[in-house]
């Protein structure tokens, strides 16, 4: 059975904070030398740089540094605020205050795509991202013929007749029909009306390696 191809939303809005994170020190450095007025130090300029390229990195590793770094920032461009707010020019205090505002607005969007499908949470923190595949592909989940929606080595998104069919933390027998009829067991982490997330366990090294060879072998999207 052909694999077909879907398009699954990516995490733009993720990307587009990092491009506002990295660009923020680079206008502060150009403001500085067409009029000699400087908003942030070069720490500040480092923190929230450091932050941008980390949040480029899907991996949560990457992105919990990138808010720990807007945490970092923010919490010492209040302190300067409070400590020199009577010294420092009132258009540089505005810009801090708003900057603040920003980065704050976007550690809530990054918490927010912290969540499945953008980020994978069950990834270990410092091993490389397992890429996921928009793939559907027929399998066989607890005696259900279904098919995956997107799908990895280590797990899978399928699809399912009806809500309720499954629960979170239920083992159920997987079988992946279009891959060498690879059996193994999987666990549900996740339901939805008409889908569940199940991670693969007891998994032999053979089946992954089949896995992986057998979604590079197609002309499938990266999730």
């Amino acid at each position: 059975m052909e694999a077909k191809v879907t398009t699954l939303e990516r995490p733009r809005a993720v990307q587009m904070a990092a491009a506002v994170l990295i660009l923020t020190p680079v206008m502060d450095i150009l403001t500085l030398q067409r009029t000699g007025t400087q908003v942030f130090d070069w720490v500040s300029w480092l923190l929230i740089f450091g932050a941008g390229v980390s949040l480029l990195i899907r991996h949560k590793s990457a992105w919990v540094l990138g808010l720990v770094l807007c945490g970092v920032f923010v919490f010492m461009t209040s302190a300067s605020l409070l400590r020199d707010m009577e010294m420092v020019d009132p258009v540089v205090s505005t810009a801090r205050l708003m900057d603040c505002l920003l980065v704050l607005f976007i550690v809530g969007t990054v918490s927010y795509f912290f969540r499945y499908p953008y980020l994978d949470r069950r990834q270990n923190w410092f091993a490389p991202t397992g890429d996921r595949f928009t793939a559907n592909i027929s399998v066989v989940l607890g005696g259900v013929e279904t098919q995956t929606l997107d799908l990895s080595y280590t797990g899978a998104r399928v699809s399912i007749p009806r809500p309720g069919i499954f629960k979170v933390g239920e083992v159920v027998p997987l079988q992946i029909s279009d891959i060498n009829d690879i059996q193994c067991q999987a666990r549900v982490i996740d339901t939805q009306n008409d889908h569940v997330r199940v991670h693969f366990e007891e998994t032999s090294s053979a089946d992954k390696d089949l896995i992986r060879q057998w979604l590079h072998s197609q002309n499938l999207q990266k999730v």
